[in-house]
């Protein structure tokens, strides 16, 4: 193994790896984004085949990849360059050996489909508050970052990171235990199944949290997991250990999504849009969709948070909630 250096970048090289463009501060391979990232006086290699999204300017990107975000600071690619990299998809011919090791030498966590949790990705620059929730938690199968504000609040699909400037304290809000809220400029008013809370400081947006709050995306966790949104990953792990989802090396790999450019802003401040109260109730269908039996709330078989099953043919539902 051959380690080459180049100014502050590090790229130590894998099996057919090319290298297609390198500058002083990063090297784009066939396989990796290799930078060298000035926030955190590091360098990074982010693998090309975890990268959903991405928002570069001339000094700073934004990657959201599977498992989390991913900021670096310096000199970027070209637009063209990146695109190149990225439209070539040669991570697609490798199987999970192949991208396993591209994960294991860029220090990041190798998430397969079948992993019902994992760990955050926690390279390039992160404020200490956000390092602290990406390196203590675990990021469960399906979780995406919605919006955040680097040193106050992450909101992702399945719960709300928040800093209290106030009393100086940190929460987690799972949203499946959330009943109402109100978020309007730097105040947010909560109601959970756990209690009340007013919480000082930087707060989502109302609009932002009612959008993650309606899609209700934390459906899709199983009932006995709902509890690791607010354990850290050093209690999961030893309780669940990932060796137990085994997957052959020589296995293949379903193809990822193509990594879109975008121009929105995941990093926000707070603001006052759509400031109110929601009240909501929930309501059920009055017959199945499958098998047309009635169904009531005396009737139904609930399977999960919010999901039930028809009492003659077992079908499942959502529940839907409508505002008040």
């Amino acid at each position: 193994m051959v380690l080459i250096a180049v100014s502050s970048l590090v790229y130590i090289p894998i099996e057919n790896e090319r290298v297609l463009s390198q500058h002083q501060e990063y090297i784009l391979t066939n396989y990796r984004w290799i930078q060298f990232d000035r926030g955190s006086r590091t360098s990074a290699s982010l693998p090309l085949h975890i990268i959903k999204e991405y928002k570069l300017t001339t000094n700073s990107a934004m990657c959201k990849v599977v498992n989390g975000i991913v900021n670096f600071v310096g000199a970027m690619p070209r637009r063209e360059e990146l695109r190149a990299a990225l439209g070539l998809r040669e991570f697609d011919n490798l199987r999970v050996g192949g991208q396993r090791k591209i994960c294991e030498v860029s220090g990041v966590p190798f998430v397969h489909p079948d992993h019902p949790y994992n760990r955050w990705i926690s390279i390039g620059f992160h404020r200490p508050f956000s390092r602290h929730f990406y390196q203590t938690f675990a990021w469960l199968k399906g979780e995406e970052v919605f919006t955040y504000h680097p040193g106050s609040f992450i909101l992702t699909n399945y719960r709300l990171y928040q800093f209290d400037a106030g009393p100086k304290k940190m929460y987690i809000f799972p949203l499946h235990m959330v009943e109402t809220f109100e978020a309007r400029g730097n105040e947010l008013k909560l109601k959970a199944t756990t209690g009340k809370f007013k919480i000082k400081g930087r707060v989502p947006r109302q609009d932002h949290l009612l959008s993650v709050w309606q899609t209700r995306a934390w459906s899709h966790i199983s009932k006995e997991h709902l509890d690791w949104l607010v354990r850290p990953f050093s209690y999961i792990a030893p309780h669940h250990p990932l060796s137990q989802y085994y997957v052959s090396d020589s296995a293949t790999v379903t193809p990822t999504p193509v990594a879109q450019e975008t121009t929105q802003e995941m990093q926000v401040t707070a603001g006052s849009a759509g400031a109110g109260t929601v009240f909501v109730k929930p309501v059920i269908k009055d017959r199945c969709t499958n098998c047309s039996a009635p169904m009531s709330w005396e009737q139904i078989d609930w399977t999960g948070p919010d999901q039930y099953a028809c009492p003659a043919c077992g079908h499942t539902h959502r529940v839907d909630y409508v505002r008040m």
